[in-house]
């Protein structure tokens, strides 16, 4: 059963850290979202130019 515990908070995974210090840059994302809707949107409208 010790083997099951949570470990605590200095013993993380070096992974994990890295996760958590990415994610820092959350104001990036909802432009990168916004980006490839509007890409999206480009792709759609050009194909629908060509094939109607």
């Amino acid at each position: 059963m010790a083997e099951d515990r949570i470990p605590p908070r200095d013993e993380e995974d070096p992974r994990e850290r890295d996760l958590s210090r990415r994610s820092g840059n959350a104001p990036l994302a909802p432009w990168v979202i916004l980006g490839l809707i509007c890409m999206l949107g480009v792709v759609v409208y050009l194909v629908s130019g060509v094939l109607g």
